[in-house]
């Protein structure tokens, strides 16, 4: 024996007072229990005392094949060692360190089975929650373990989703895989790795490569693991990737650069006080920033306007947090006055509350005094253009007129021209009817002459009648007479009636000529009417027009002067 049976009871002994030490059959019936144990479980030894050793197992694990298993190994005399979660008095979760020794006979066959315990319920709690906290962060992080020099030894899957690789393309490979050349053989990089291995931590945004060379940023912590000893042992990172929020971040520094390059930029305090500017504000203002720095805002405006409600108003509503964009006049060094279209933005912190005022500006002084140029030249252009308008509506008027008088001429030449044709025709009847009129004074010629030739041959009847025709030829004296009258009558009528007709003649020659006249004067007369209705159709639009014109020069007038207000 290597201890004397002194010895032994004494190590039992020992044992017994720094060690839970419970003792079953071969079947797990419960035989006897120290106090450490029974302190452990929170039983007396009377509760417990020939029950089952199931009486410390979940319900569930009571079922299982593994736990028969475990007593039927235990009954072949097969040692158990393990950590063993088990269940107290009152349900109460406990863990133990424990072995399980079968005892064996002197034949070397297993009579009962003592258990060794310590209570590391405290412990194991500690591990789990550690663990769990572990597990988390890994399951919402990417986690990777590497070895002092950098050696990657494994990783999860977040990780390697991140990077773009497998577990088998990484594992035993170096960290540089995911750093570019220049950074791999840099003094930075080297002395990086030197002190981790000497257990500093290291955190920060890091720039990386996945496959295929695609750029990746991870905030990360790179955590040196220590032995029992305090000595490194390898490296654990924990890293999220925040590739998105750097690509935001970079273009708002950039658009906040291009900004500065194109725009004057002043920072203020909630109060006015300036606290920075660019270089493109100070040469608007024409100062120097220490000019400036510390002082109030009110430098830049009139004193009658920094006095004033509205001034006030304007950094109340600022420090409310309320945006203003206008266009401003401010007065620069030396009283020089000038332009600016500006934005005033509260910036806020992160409870959303206004920290100070960033202004945005642009000189627009030039814009301004060509406004005001145009302004003055809207002004005159406005005054010709209601001259012209009111010279246009009189030409219009007086236009309107003509074309009535025209009309009215219109009228009376159709008249004249109507009444002209209607004695033209009078007149030709009246040249017919005379014409007639020659037919029947040659008709009553023709009768005279036949009456003065019946005279004559009356006489001559009368003559050979002598005194028996003496009365008839008294009668045929008096017929010979009538008939030189009706021969007289009929020809002063004759060179009347050709007097008639010389006059009807001209009056008819006349009449044409006038209604020949008349329908010349008539197509210009209605030629002129016609296109003095057009000039004053023009006219009117052309007065309308100018009216027109004249509103919109006017509106355009007051919209320049709002601006130069």
């Amino acid at each position: 024996m290597i201890f004397g049976g002194r010895e032994t009871s004494s190590m039992i002994e020992a044992l017994h007072r720094s060690q839970a030490v419970i003792e079953f059959a071969l079947d797990g019936t419960i035989l006897n229990a120290n106090d450490n144990f029974l302190r452990t479980v929170g039983y007396t030894l009377a509760e417990v005392q020939g029950h089952h050793h199931r009486l410390f197992v979940d319900l569930t694990e009571q079922g299982g094949s593994a736990y028969r298993d475990f007593w039927a190994g235990l009954a072949r005399g097969e040692f158990q060692r393990a950590e063993f979660n088990r269940r107290a008095k009152g349900g109460r979760q406990i863990w133990l360190q424990a072995s399980y020794n079968p005892v064996l006979d002197r034949k070397g066959r297993p009579y009962k089975v003592v258990k060794i315990a310590t209570d590391i319920t405290e412990q194991k709690l500690r591990t789990l929650d550690f663990q769990g906290q572990i597990e988390a962060v890994g399951r919402s992080r990417g986690a990777v373990e590497f070895g002092l020099d950098g050696t990657i030894l494994s990783a999860n899957p977040n990780f390697l989703s991140t990077v773009g690789y497998t577990l088998a393309e990484v594992q035993g490979r170096h960290h540089g895989m995911l750093v570019s050349p220049s950074e791999r053989a840099s003094h930075a990089y080297h002395d990086f790795w030197a002190a981790l291995a000497r257990g500093e931590f290291q955190h920060g945004e890091f720039k990386r490569f996945g496959r295929n060379g695609r750029e990746i940023w991870l905030q990360a912590i790179y955590n040196p693991v220590l032995d029992a000893g305090g000595k490194p042992l390898k490296v654990v990172k924990f890293a999220s990737e925040v590739t998105p929020e750097k690509l935001r971040m970079a273009d708002i520094l950039g658009q906040l650069a291009a900004i500065n390059r194109s725009q004057g930029v002043i920072h203020f305090e909630l109060d006015g006080t300036v606290l920075d500017a660019n270089e493109n504000f100070l040469t608007v203002v024409g100062y120097g920033l220490e000019e400036i720095r510390g002082k109030h805002h009110r430098m830049f405006v009139e004193p009658g306007y920094a006095n004033g409600t509205e001034y006030r108003r304007l950094w109340e509503s600022l420090r409310a947090g309320q945006y203003r964009s206008d266009v401003f006049k401010r007065v620069g060094k030396g009283g020089r006055e000038f332009w600016i279209q500006a934005s005033y933005n509260p910036i806020l912190d992160m409870n959303g509350q206004p920290f100070k005022v960033v202004k945005y500006a642009t000189d627009i002084t030039a814009k301004m005094t060509a406004q005001v140029a145009a302004t003055h030249a809207s002004g005159q252009t406005l005054a010709s253009v209601r001259m012209a308008a009111e010279s246009a509506e009189g030409l219009s008027a007086s236009i309107g007129e003509i074309s009535q008088g025209l009309t009215h001429s219109q009228a009376e030449v159709e008249t004249i021209h109507e009444q002209a044709q209607a004695a033209d025709r009078s007149t030709a009847q009246l040249n017919a009817a005379t014409t007639s009129m020659t037919g029947v004074v040659d008709l009553i010629r023709g009768v005279g002459e036949q009456i003065n030739l019946l005279a004559l041959n009356a006489t001559i009847e009368a003559a050979r009648a002598g005194e028996a025709g003496r009365g008839f030829a008294v009668v045929a004296g008096e017929v010979k007479n009538l008939s030189a009258q009706v021969t007289r009558a009929t020809g002063q009528i004759a060179h009347d009636i050709e007097a008639m007709q010389g006059i009807s003649g001209d009056v008819a020659s006349s009449l044409s000529a006038i209604t020949r006249s008349l329908a010349s004067v008539r197509g210009n007369v209605t030629g002129i009417a016609a296109v003095v209705e057009e000039q004053s159709a023009v006219t009117r639009e052309i007065s309308s027009g100018m009216q027109t014109a004249s509103r919109s020069v006017a509106a355009i007038n007051q919209g320049l002067q709002a601006l130069t207000a």
